[in-house]
């Protein structure tokens, strides 16, 4: 008869103990950067908003700096596909407006 009554205990404590662990996020968000199979890879670094292919490809056409080759180098719109991974990176500090 204990045998009986300390397995609902024990399932009740593995659930307890278990819950925290599944509710937590997940701190390596590497597996997350691309969200579909064959999307185009995300850009690491800060790129203005009003940035043309050309910038892009300063580096990107010969692998400059370690960048990736583009293996398209004559489509200049760039930011069509590829997408910041964050949004903050880098990006220059500006002032909030206050109202009064």
């Amino acid at each position: 008869m204990k045998a009986l009554l300390r397995i609902p205990a024990l399932v009740a404590c593995v659930v307890a103990l278990a819950l925290p662990a599944l509710a937590q996020e997940q701190e390596n968000y590497e597996a997350d950067a691309r969200s579909a199979e064959d999307a185009p890879p995300m850009i690491p670094h800060f790129v203005a908003d009003n940035a043309n292919g050309t910038a892009c490809l300063a580096c990107h056409e010969t692998g400059l700096k370690g960048a990736p080759v583009t293996p398209h180098p004559t489509r200049l719109n760039c930011t069509q596909c590829h997408v910041r991974s964050e949004m903050n990176a880098k990006t220059p500090e500006t002032k909030a407006k206050t109202r009064q």
